[in-house]
């Protein structure tokens, strides 16, 4: 534009009349100024619609982590009903705080399934639209027998809930949450529902019927555009999120960015050279305000994926750094993060030199995950550490525990493999406080030891947890492991041991080789589950001098096959 300006200044032919040149020069500058303020409009709306896409991912992520505060307590309860066989009392201690008024359900009720159909146990909180006899209350059930967690909108009820349900072989808990009649709520204050209008449906079409919460009257929905949409898993439907914003995402500025342009350009159509100057300058200003506005949001949107690699940091921090050196024992030890949220988890192993030549293992689960699990999972490990060093045996070592530990004052559960070796004897004195039953390897094959099981720390009361011996024979092998190793959704827990069984056999190389292949091969693309893994393997060097005698070549044969002693 100035080349131009320079051309016709610089011109020999007769220069135009002033009226001429004064129309010359306000046409260019209508001209410059329209394609400006047509640009700045574009870029506007451009950049308001990252905003926008941005904004709702952030919303959407934090409904989902909403999810696990409703997830978590009807788990947990579950987990109780069977460790305590259904005690009503337990559970309704447990599940009251989360019924009062305000809390996260307006009642909870525990089923038993009888004959497939589900039968009242207890119920605690308000009255609920659905019982265990009603077409809805067994729909659910069975919905929750084939899906971690079940969903169902109670829209046509009075007053409207949504209702969830968990459950397993033998137990079904069941809760209903209260949604406002109109379904119209505040504004969320969270920085991620700022400046946006939103409305949430049950399913993945915004109808009313599907409706749950809006900030908006309903009467003005569906949303004006622009609008958003985020599909957010929630058990076996989905949450679909639709926003729209509530004031100019780019902010004040942003939005009278066409209007200060056009309003200068008109202002200086007389000095059409400067005006374009100026807002050229305005636009690179504007696009490059608009790509710092979106960085800095994806840079949130990393934060996310960050927050996953600083649990797993957390985790391994509480974890051992390297087992001690036992003389006689190799250890090989292992921890794989599951691939459900981003939250810390409370799966541990331990391994302790104790007095007088001895040494100890721990292998623990707490339910649930975040950071109040890795609290109890600390707490229960540094616990169980020093009755360990102070030479107590297994069984006395899980007492003493439980008496520390309380499911309704801790919020979680604590299921242990806890053992005491011998190295100059070559056994082990093991207690379980509800943990899966340890895996033993010889030459003659691999089986699972048949372990007393005792409550899991935290159901509360003092509790005796009964020992089993094991005199091992050398060079055998004992694996322990939580849960995750042997859960998969598309099996029994009863086909997960079974597998893990089949695919363990006695080591030739380095143990921590061994267990190295065996984790990928177990868990195939990835645990859904924490796992942690500690497997430990005898000398192959005898406790005795081999036999000179033929005849005690069938003793030295039984010797290959662990012997269990209570």
């Amino acid at each position: 534009m100035r080349e131009e300006l320079r051309l016709i200044s610089t011109r020999s032919v007769p220069q135009p009349r002033p009226s001429r040149v004064v129309l010359l020069v306000a046409l260019v500058g209508l001209l410059v100024t329209a394609g400006a303020w047509w640009t700045a409009r574009q870029l506007d709306r451009s950049n308001e619609r990252d905003l926008l896409r941005v904004q709702t991912r952030q919303a959407a992520d934090v409904i989902g982590s909403a999810v696990v505060a409703i997830v978590n307590p009807l788990q947990n309860s579950l987990h109780l009903a069977e460790e305590t066989r259904g005690d009503a009392g337990a559970l309704r201690r447990y599940l009251e705080p989360y019924t009062r008024r305000g809390a996260t359900f307006v009642g909870v009720a525990v089923w038993r399934l009888a004959g497939g159909r589900p039968a009242p146990v207890m119920d605690v909180g308000g009255t609920l639209i659905q019982d265990a006899d009603s077409p809805g209350g067994a729909g659910i059930a069975a919905r929750a027998r084939t899906h971690p967690f079940a969903v169902q909108g109670l829209f046509a009820a009075t007053p409207q809930r949504i209702a969830y349900a968990v459950a397993d072989r033998t137990y079904v808990v069941y809760a209903e949450r209260a949604i406002p009649m109109n379904r119209q709520v505040p504004a969320e204050r969270n920085s991620a529902f700022a400046d946006l209008n939103f409305a949430t449906y049950v399913g993945d079409r915004p109808t009313a019927a599907a409706l749950t919460t809006t900030d908006v009257d309903p009467a003005d929905l569906p949303l004006p555009a622009p609008t958003a949409r985020e599909s957010i898993p929630f058990g076996d439907t989905h949450i679909l999120l639709v926003t729209s914003p509530a004031t100019h995402l780019g902010g004040t500025f942003a939005a009278r960015l066409p209007w200060i342009s056009l309003g200068i350009g008109l202002l200086l159509t007389g000095v059409a050279a400067l005006t374009a100057r100026q807002l050229v300058g305005r636009r690179l200003v504007a696009e490059t305000d608009a790509a710092t506005i979106k960085q800095l949001y994806e840079r949130l949107d990393g934060l996310y994926a960050q927050q996953r690699s600083v649990s797993l940091t957390l985790q391994h921090a509480l974890l051992p750094r390297t087992n001690p050196v036992i003389d006689g024992v190799e250890f090989a030890s292992a921890y794989v993060a599951g691939d459900q949220g981003v939250e810390i988890g409370g799966d541990w192993y331990s391994v302790i030199a104790m007095p007088g030549g001895r040494f100890g293992f721990v292998v623990g689960d707490v339910s649930g995950r975040g950071v109040d699990a890795a609290a109890i999972m600390a707490r229960v490990r540094f616990t169980l550490r020093a009755y360990l060093l102070e030479g107590h045996d297994a069984a006395s070592t899980l007492a003493m525990a439980a008496r520390d530990l309380d499911v309704v004052r801790d919020g979680h559960l604590v299921t242990v493999l806890i053992g005491v070796g011998e190295p100059a004897t070559r056994t082990l004195t093991v207690a379980s406080a509800g943990h899966p039953p340890p895996l033993l390897a010889t030459s003659s094959g691999t089986r699972y030891a048949d372990v007393a099981v005792g409550p899991p720390l935290g159901v509360g009361g003092a509790a005796r947890y009964p020992a089993t011996t094991l005199e091992m024979p050398a060079a055998s092998m004992l694996v322990a492991y939580t849960d995750g190793l042997v859960e998969r959704r598309d099996e029994d827990i009863d086909s997960g041991l079974a597998r893990l069984a089949a695919a363990v056999t006695l080591p030739a190389g380095p143990l921590p080789s061994w267990l190295a292949e065996l984790l990928p091969a177990q868990l195939g693309d990835g645990a859904a589950d924490d796992v942690a893994v500690l497997a430990l393997r005898w000398s192959g060097d005898a406790l005795d001098d081999p036999p000179d005698d033929p005849g005690d070549a069938a003793s030295e044969a039984a010797a290959s096959e662990p012997t269990l002693l209570d």
